[in-house]
This record gives C-alpha cells, structure tokens and sequence, in this order.
C-alpha cells in the first residue's frame, strides 16, 4: 500500500483544491459561468449550494447562478437582497456568517429558514468595474458549522477566482466587440471573410454568405475561399504573404459583367481565432442595394405589402411623416402601419426597427 506521506503524494487540501481549480478555470466559457465549479465547491465543502452573485450597487443584482437551488427560492433572494445583511464582507477575506452579522432583519430570517440556508460562507471580491462578486456556501442550520477546514479550502481559491473573474470580463468584452463590429459590417453591407493559410473559411458573416451564393466572382468549394480565374493568384499571394500586422492591403475582385468588388485584407496575429487563422477580407460590393428588399421583408416577417413598403422608407432613413408623403397615406394609416411591423419584427422603437431592417441575420457562421 502507497505510504500517503512519502513526498510524492499531495498535501490533503492541494488534492481537493486542484479539481476546483480546473473547474473554476474550465467555466470560463460555461452559459451561465462556473455551474461545474459551485457543484464541486458544494460538494468539497460539504454543503448543499455554493453560490456566485454579481452586484452592482444601485442596481441590485445583476447576476446569480446557483447549480441545483429552487428557481423560486433565486428569485425571492433576488427580490428581498437588500435586507441580506451578509454584506461589504473585508474583501477577499473568507467569512462566516454568525461572526459577521449582529441583526438579521426578520423578513431576510424568515427567507433563510425556507431557503434551509442558515449556516453560510462567504467571500467578497470588488472587480475593476466598481461590482461586487460574492461568493457563498450555505448549508441548513441542522448542519455543523463551517470549519478551519472549510474555510481554508475557500480562502485558497480567493487569487484564482480573482483571475478568472477577470479573464471572463475580458473575455466577455471581447465577444461584444466582436458581435459589434459584426452588426456594424452587417449595417454597411460588407462581406466578412476570416481564412487560413490554405483558404478555407473560418468564419464568415451574412453578406459573406449571400456573396457566396450569389456565384459570382466568388464561391466557396471544399470549404475554400474561390476567387475568380484573374484574381485567384492574388488571393494566393495574400495568404503566403499577408500584410506586415497593422497594415492593409487594398485588393480588386473582378466581377463578369458588372463593376469590381473591392476591399481591404488585413494579417491577423497568430492564433487571434484559436484556429490557425491568417487573414481577413472586407469586400464591398458596389452593384448591390444597400437597402432591404421588399419580398424578402414580406416573407421574413409576414408584413403585408403596405407594411413593407412604409418599412422600406424607414429603412432608408425617411422621418415617419415623409414616409407617409412619399407614399401617399395619411400620417395616421402609416402610424398603424407602424404599431403593426413593430408587433411583427418584435421592436419597440423606430431606431430598433430600422437597425434590424438594415441588418441581416448577423453574426458568424461556421
């Protein structure tokens, strides 16, 4: 039998530690975060509910994930986290509740006695943004209280979670940027392409994928990128030798029977996709409308000609009173007309709808 104190063997608490870890890490890109890593803490801890809540001061609680808790008893607390008194604990210090609170306002006891959650631990951490991140393990008041052993377990995991606290902001922000700028190729109807060295298609937005279909100076075969006869050596010579990074180059597509797609190829730093990813292209092409077509409004949200062609209007920037003009309806009839595609396409506002008009089905596509 294996001595468990010959160097060779892990610490206790490094053995329970190190699968928390690889968790905690792990749900960086978990929807919603770390569920993994509260079910493991849970269960390291002895406890029946770890909890990871982000507060954002004046507006209360802007996220709250607790793996396996009633959905009611989330939202009661939701509902009532401003009398929780287990709050503004020292930061990044692992606290137990008794110690810390004096009073439990009634209406918060009353709440923890049907949540079973009286016993609890917790940590606070403050992230860069001014939000607090609050960590705790809850157990049923039956149950022994937190101990050394528990609390030095969770005090271990206080620098990691600080880490991966703020690797999943920047990742976060990252992903809005890209979907951003996404919309924002999508508004201006530019085609997106993002290559490997060899010219497959890593990813791609909708007017990239319309662009495709249309079989014009571009197709895509075997999952490649295809240019035209006359532009395919320049596309070769692209992907062997992208532009130095923060530099572009200005490239030229011929189109039979129709004026040229133009645009710009940028080199993108390795591994900026995590998938070998060289280059990409920006190709606008000039003979197509920038605006919305009315069939394909009609068929995508059920509007009826009238509706479609007031939308088409907006769509190209027309006040709503000059859409009525233009048409030749009353400022009323096109008011209703309006009431009627906002009801179809789900926006509330003349902006959201005019920006979902302008825009296709937005995002990559794989």
């Amino acid at each position: 039998m294996d001595d468990p104190h010959t160097p060779d063997a892990p610490p206790a608490d490094e053995a329970a530690l190190l699968p928390l870890l690889e968790a905690l890490y792990g749900g960086l890109t978990q929807d919603p975060p770390w569920e993994s890593f509260l079910r493991a803490l849970a269960e390291a801890t002895d406890a029946p509910f770890a909890s990871l809540l982000v507060a954002t001061g004046s507006s209360g609680i802007a996220s709250h994930v607790t793996p396996g808790v009633d959905p009611d008893r989330a939202d009661e607390y939701e509902q009532l986290s401003d009398a929780d008194p287990f709050v503004d604990l020292p930061e990044g210090q692992v606290v137990i509740f008794s110690d810390f609170v004096r009073h439990v306002p009634p209406r918060f006891r009353e709440w923890l006695d049907k949540a079973r959650a009286g016993q609890i631990m917790g940590v606070d951490l403050h992230a860069p943004s001014g939000a607090s991140v609050r960590l705790r393990v809850t157990r049923d008041m039956s149950w022994p209280d937190f101990g050394d052993k528990e609390m030095a377990l969770t005090a271990r995991l206080v620098p990691h979670l600080r880490i991966a606290l703020d690797l999943h902001a920047r990742l976060t922000s990252t992903q809005a940027e890209r979907q951003v700028f996404s919309t924002a190729m999508e508004g201006l109807a530019v085609a997106t392409f993002i290559l490997a060295r060899d010219g497959r298609i890593l990813r791609r937005n909708a007017v990239a994928d319309r662009m495709l279909h249309e079989a014009g100076a571009l197709r895509e075969r075997n999952g490649r990128l295809e240019p035209g006869v006359g532009a395919a050596p320049m596309l070769d010579r692209l992907l062997r030798a992208p532009p130095p990074p923060g530099e572009e180059k200005r490239l030229e597509i011929a189109v039979p029977d129709g004026p040229p797609l133009r645009g710009v190829a940028r080199a993108l730093p390795p591994n900026a996709y995590g998938d070998g990813a060289s280059l990409a292209l920006f190709l606008a092409d000039p003979a197509r409308s920038g605006g919305p077509d009315p069939d394909s409004l009609r068929d995508r949200f059920q509007l009826t000609p009238a509706e479609a062609a007031l939308a088409i209007q907006l769509a190209e920037g027309a006040a709503l009173v000059d859409a009525a003009r233009a048409l030749d309806i009353a400022h009323n009839t096109a008011r209703a007309h309006l009431r009627a595609i906002f009801a179809k396409t789900g926006t509330h506002r003349q902006v959201q709808l005019v920006h979902l008009l302008r825009t296709s089905t937005g995002g990559f596509t794989v």
